[in-house]
């Protein structure tokens, strides 16, 4: 028998679960040295091209070409030039203060001699949207694919494989392997079972079929003992996903032109260390077998580990007495036996009188977890579950100034036009990414005089479409820095050193809400007032009815003060959102006689010849959204 059950198989199916399930398949791709392929797909250049990304004098990419000749990002863009003659420095797109729309100045640079053809960072500001489209564009492709994409940076993500995995064993019905059988036939035996339901949860699974042991795995294997390749149900889904990220990699490759590195395996620490361990363009799986001699090859340290990289990993190295070289192996020789054992020696450590508890990042109440998370993690256990990034609650768009670069309240205005325009454009990335509409309601604005003294101002955006503009936080903005100037005239204020914008408090519709989702109860307030009788008043000897203080024209609904009348014709706004989001129906009642004539109308005059068919009205000409937004 296998020694997986059936409750590690059907974990797979749940993605919730799949993490946790000792079948667990995740894998991290990432693209390799990203913001350089862009630009050498860009510019037309080839792989071969030693190509630099730069900002100002500084490296922030540097491609596997040019990396041979020594380069790298620690290196400034003159010190990298006398490295390699042929070296090919890119500078990133910018704004230009006072414009709204970033821009390419190719063959400029600090590199270059030419007065003319410098980019100064006194009056530019750096534009990083060229990545984030191309980040969306592999995003997507990931998504096609695979049903929870965990985005780690720009450029590289977390995937679950669990589902895929799962629907192949259990129902694909086509897939065949290298010897012309189908794996429906290989696996009659667990499909039958599982589709029965004749099993227990907690029982094993039947051991795998001899036939599957040709399952191909994708990339390189990491087995320097020569381990048999597939010996339990763990390795098949393994091979199964090292073919689907295969795929997902081939497709990024044809389709984008950029090449990526992955990493397969059961955790989401043990895929990220394997992504690295080879590359550019290449691909490793690291079996449950194997992992102790991935951990120990010598390559990683506990500091490898994600979320260990920083100042933690490095006070951790000097709480546990940890060598420079093979901490990993070290923790498994020193405490072999169960966490309790490292809890006890960092409790030990935290009690000491040396340790400064307001300087560390351990905290001695979570010793505990600490502890299993470093036996888990130096074994290559340690499961996290991969969730989808939750859409921001912030943007901020700054500039550190320089010299004289915002010397007045008309600086100060040019610089706001560049970042109203940054943020209207990430917002626009953050709709597309998540597929809803995005609206910003508060603006803050944060400035430090050349006094060094901080000053801030912040209110909200009103809107005159469910668009968001960039015109509309700019009118804010100038409004905010505008005051600030008056407030400031008594103090060493100009140049200003700091100029920033952020876009708070948002409110995120889905492209599919409805309008009691939007507009909570209203919906059922504006239906008890249409069935209400109006009210009237005896006086004396006749019955009159209340002259009205507010009416809505369209409901026929009188209303006895100002607050139930806006909260109403809120209502109505809402209805028109819905309706532009959703689409509107002739029978609407929020659509005035123009617009259902312009939407619905049959005797619309075609713009051909009489003669010829009229085209069958499609949905999306029901499709009001445009319209709304038309200005």
């Amino acid at each position: 028998m296998s020694k997986f059950t059936w409750k590690d198989l059907i974990q797979l199916g749940s993605p919730n679960k799949a993490y946790e399930s000792s079948l667990a398949c995740i894998a991290h791709i990432d693209m390799n040295a990203f913001f350089a392929q862009v630009e050498q797909i860009r510019c037309g250049l080839s792989r071969d091209d030693p190509v630099v990304c730069v900002q100002w004098n500084s490296i922030i990419a540097v491609s596997y070409a040019a990396r041979k000749y020594g380069i790298s990002r620690m290196d400034t863009i003159q010190e990298a030039l006398k490295k390699c003659d042929n070296l090919i420095p890119i500078h990133t797109a910018v704004f230009k203060m006072g414009e709204d729309f970033w821009q390419y100045h190719d063959g400029c640079g600090s590199w270059v001699q030419d007065p003319a053809k410098q980019i100064h960072v006194e009056n530019h500001k750096v534009s990083l949207e060229p990545y984030r489209r191309e980040s969306r564009k592999a995003l997507k492709i990931f998504k096609s694919v695979c049903d929870l994409v965990e985005r780690a940076s720009i450029d590289e993500v977390f995937l679950d494989l669990g589902r895929l995995c799962f629907n192949t064993l259990i129902f694909d019905e086509e897939y065949e392997l290298q010897n012309d059988m189908k794996l429906k036939d290989i696996l009659s035996t667990i499909r039958e079972i599982f589709i029965g339901g004749d099993y227990d949860i907690n029982s094993n699974l039947p051991p795998i079929p001899e036939r599957i042991k040709s399952l191909k795995f994708e990339g390189h294997i990491f087995n320097p003992e020569h381990r048999n390749l597939i010996t339990d149900w763990d390795d098949v889904v393994l091979a199964l996903g090292s073919q689907i990220t295969k795929g997902i990699r081939d497709t990024i490759k044809d389709s984008l032109g950029y090449t990526t590195s992955c990493g397969v395996s059961s955790t989401k620490n043990v895929c990220k260390l394997a992504s690295n361990y080879k590359k550019p363009d290449a691909q490793t799986v690291v079996k449950n077998d194997c992992l102790s001699d991935f951990l120990d090859c010598g390559n990683f340290e506990i500091t490898s580990f994600w979320t260990l990289g920083g100042i933690l990993g490095k006070e951790l190295m000097d709480i546990l007495n940890l060598p420079n070289r093979n901490s990993i192996k070290y923790i498994k020789e020193t405490w072999p036996d169960n966490p309790g054992q490292l809890k006890k020696f960092l409790d030990e450590k935290v009690k000491e009188s040396d340790f400064d508890r307001s300087a560390s990042n351990v905290d001695p109440l979570k010793t505990a977890d600490l502890a299993e998370k470093l036996f888990e993690l130096s074994r290559g256990k340690f499961h996290l579950p991969l969730s989808s990034r939750p859409v921001v609650k912030s943007m901020m768009s700054n500039k550190n100034l320089r010299g004289k670069s915002c010397n007045s309240i008309v600086d100060c205005i040019s610089w706001l036009e560049v970042f109203s325009a940054e943020l209207a454009s990430r917002i626009q990335d953050l709709e597309q990414e998540y597929n809803k509409i995005v609206i910003p309601r508060t603006v803050s604005l944060s400035l430090k005089t050349k006094s060094n003294e901080v000053y801030r101002k912040s209110g909200p955006i009103t809107y005159k479409s469910i668009n968001f503009q960039s015109a509309e936080l700019l009118k804010v903005g100038v409004k905010f820095v505008t005051e600030l100037d008056a407030k400031g005239k008594n103090t060493r204020y100009y140049p200003l050193t700091k100029l920033s914008m952020t876009v708070t408090n948002f409110d995120i519709l889905d492209l599919q809400k409805t309008v009691v989702d939007m507009f909570g109860n209203q919906a059922n307030t504006f239906q008890n007032s249409i069935d209400k009788e109006p009210e009237k008043k005896d006086s004396g000897s006749r019955n009159v009815e209340s002259a009205p203080k507010f009416e809505c024209s369209k409901c026929q609904i009188s209303f006895a003060d100002e607050r139930a009348f806006q909260e109403h014709r809120d209502y109505h706004l809402a209805l028109k959102l819905s309706e532009g989001l959703n689409g509107a129906e002739e029978t609407s009642t929020n659509l005035s006689f123009g617009e259902k004539r312009l939407l619905f109308s049959k005797k619309r005059s075609s713009p051909q010849n009489s003669n010829t068919p009229r085209k069958k009205q499609t949905s999306s000409s029901k499709n009001i959204l445009s319209f709304f937004t038309k200005k």
